[in-house]
């Protein structure tokens, strides 16, 4: 009995928590220009100004310089 209470708790207590999260962690929103992260990613404008940006940047032990 007091596995399955404690079950109900802690199931109960992710609800509580991802809520809470939700009101002080807002998501995040991958917009420009009025596109979502869908059309950017057909943009042909877009595509070749990311490619600009990360052509000038390197790679060194899993840190990322530009």
């Amino acid at each position: 009995m007091n596995k399955i209470l404690l079950a109900i708790i802690i199931f109960l207590l992710g609800f509580t928590i991802r809520d809470i999260s939700d009101i002080f962690i807002p998501s995040a929103k991958a917009e420009v220009a009025g596109m979502d992260s869908y059309a950017l990613k057909s943009d042909y404008d877009f595509k070749r100004a990311v490619k600009a940006i990360v052509e000038d940047c390197e790679i060194q032990d899993g840190k990322i310089s530009c």
